[in-house]
């Protein structure tokens, strides 16, 4: 079948089957079962892959424990550094990032070289051992949601190296976004708002009451914090007092912080719309007009809902109808409302409800390409340097940067300040991971893992409780590796073709196992993973 009308095959019978039914009321929380099918779809919503460890291991726990687990294990890594040597400039001179000695941090080096070719060299230098070592914790992650938390933050407050062009400020805005994955939304749309990264890609280090610029405060509304829709009925005139509010940002290089301008600032009282119930916003300092704006934002009914159904659409599935709207959306709002935009309260209660546990939510959600590249390394149970290792490390982790890159995942690079399409584009939404540019850039990406023997088809054969029964072999690896069941029929193809030759003799197989045969073993599961990872089922999580 083709994988393209697999997928639309999997949404349409979704919407005809009536996806969104009232199975499970909302958030009530779950009392269903707790077999490696829910915690594999806990696990690969909440993280990168469910490797078989983890899987056994929240099989020990309830439910709420595990899911307080995930929430509650979070770590500070230390910073990216120096994995680099000397630099030639355009005339064959060789130069050293003198500042910051190899295996030093730079993220506190401003790097300010006079020669502008040179320092641009290091710069991106820099920027690509800040990829590596992003790779490298998401490779690395613990038993924690905090890497998923990330890229979903980096998601939402998109920025792009392109734009920015400075490894200090991307790193200092990828660390806002760590400190705060699971904390305050309030404070992180504050301090983003006068983080330096940001001030230079939406341009609000230029935003002076001279020439007010209204870029991020358009954006700020709506992209970050209530959105376009029926009920954000936020105006024009609103921008533009925004506008005013944000007025006077400007950034210090050295040490890099971000600083307001009074001279820069417009001290003139601001006055928003009914949307925001005709709110005043006298004139004061920069930081305290700020914190009165992002306030008066989030004190609207539409802010708590944007940011609930933006953590929907990335932990659960994109489409929200009228009744996810009423029973999940409104009352997660609620939630984060009445804890002040804490996220770790309303987040807790999605990922503990019976709505997220409910098997129409389940397998319908096309991995992400960290989720592939990522997901299908940690499953095989392949190892990995620590994420400080940049000497061993760095080069594999680049490695990996690199192929979700190639599959539309860029890290410092989404396509837009929007984030990445499959979140929000319709009618699409996933289906933009697959095209027929990152289809057969997936399919090389995992044929070459088994072809390279980079993982280990033998040692995940041996998860199964009977590897030398090929019924029992083929049921156990895909019960692990695909979240959309095969059906019997494709099972019993799967079994004769890779494990039997194409004949209907289990022995055949069982003989080979129990004589330890290595060479027909090792071929034939390469072709059966190879065929697998394959499948449309396989990109199904």
């Amino acid at each position: 079948m083709d994988r393209r009308d697999f997928f639309k095959g999997i949404r349409r019978n979704i919407k005809a089957n009536g996806r969104r039914n009232k199975m499970f009321a909302g958030l009530a929380p779950y009392t269903g079962s707790w077999s490696t099918n829910e915690v594999s779809h806990l696990l690969k919503r909440t993280m990168f892959g469910a490797t078989k460890a983890d899987v056994d291991y929240f099989l020990t726990l309830t439910p709420d424990a595990a899911i307080d687990e995930l929430l509650n294990t979070m770590s500070v890594p230390t910073p990216p550094v120096r994995d680099y040597g000397l630099i030639e400039d355009e005339f064959g001179a060789m130069w050293d990032d003198v500042g910051v000695p190899q295996g030093q941090t730079w993220v506190n080096d401003p790097n300010m070289l006079s020669n502008i070719n040179v320092r641009s060299s290091i710069n991106s230098l820099r920027v690509a051992s800040l990829r590596k070592w992003w790779a490298g914790l998401i490779i690395n992650q613990g038993r924690s949601i905090q890497e998923k938390m990330v890229l979903f933050w980096h998601h939402h407050f998109s920025v792009q190296e392109s734009e920015v062009q400075d490894s200090q400020f991307l790193y200092r805005h990828h660390a806002l976004l760590r400190s705060n994955a699971l904390g305050n939304f309030k404070n992180l749309l504050k301090e983003v708002s006068k983080d330096p990264a940001m001030l230079v890609h939406l341009n609000g280090y230029v935003n002076s009451k001279q020439a007010p610029d209204e870029n991020y405060a358009r954006e700020m509304q709506e992209l970050f914090s209530v959105g376009r829709g029926n009920d954000s009925l936020y105006t024009e005139n609103d921008v533009i007092a925004a506008a005013r509010v944000l007025t006077g940002w400007r950034i210090n290089d050295d040490p890099l912080s971000s600083y307001n301008d009074p001279s820069s600032h417009d001290s003139g009282s601001k006055t928003f719309s009914a949307f925001y119930n005709n709110t005043t916003i006298p004139g004061g300092s920069g930081d305290q007009e700020l914190d009165v704006l992002v306030n008066m934002i989030c004190a609207t009914t539409e802010s708590a809902r944007f940011i609930c159904r933006k953590l929907y659409k990335w932990f659960v599935y994109y489409d929200i109808d009228d009744t996810v709207e009423t029973d999940v959306i409104i009352p997660m709002a609620t939630i984060l409302q009445s804890n002040n935009f804490d996220i770790k309260p309303a987040l807790s209660a999605l990922l503990k409800s019976e709505h997220f546990f409910d098997t129409l939510n389940q397998a319908c959600y096309i991995k992400s390409p960290f989720d592939i590249v990522v997901g299908t390394l940690r499953e095989f149970n392949v190892s990995f340097p620590a994420y400080t290792n940049y000497t061993a490390g760095y080069p594999l982790f680049y490695s990996l940067y690199q192929n979700t890159a190639l599959m539309q995942q860029d890290l410092f690079q989404p396509p837009d300040v929007s984030g990445w399409p499959s979140y929000y584009q319709e009618p699409m939404y996933y289906e933009i991971w697959v095209n027929s540019n990152s289809l057969p850039k997936r399919a090389d990406y995992t044929d070459a893992l088994v072809e390279d023997d980079v993982i280990d088809v033998r040692a995940f054969a041996n998860y199964s409780s009977n590897p030398a029964d090929p019924n029992q072999l083929v049921n156990d690896i895909t019960a692990l590796m695909l979240r959309y069941p095969l059906s019997a029929n494709s099972k019993n193809y799967v079994k004769n073709r890779f494990l039997l030759n194409n004949t209907s003799n289990d022995a055949i197989w069982t003989n080979a196992w129990n004589s330890n045969n290595n060479t027909l073993i090792n071929s034939s599961l390469k072709e059966m993973f190879k065929f697998l990872m394959n499948l449309p089922e396989f990109h199904l999580c």
